[in-house]
């Protein structure tokens, strides 16, 4: 994975969600309908990050990933 440096745990989470997304060949929509949230929702995670578990529980199961990825 690429190494991401910024101070704002958040936003170091946000880049990480849209990386995966990318690299999975996701739009936002797509991801959208996998979270079953709307793709400005998602939008939004990639710009603020996400503090919730559930979400970030699915996002794991979604990009099959460590939940400690998107650790903040």
């Amino acid at each position: 994975m690429t190494h991401i440096e910024t101070n704002n745990p958040y936003k170091r989470q946000a880049r990480i969600i849209r990386i995966l997304r990318e690299m999975k060949g996701l739009d936002q929509k797509e991801l959208g309908c996998l979270l079953g949230v709307d793709h400005s929702t998602v939008s939004r995670y990639e710009r603020l990050g996400c503090n919730d578990f559930q979400v970030l529980c699915r996002l794991s199961e979604v990009f099959d990933s460590s939940l400690d990825v998107f650790k903040v």
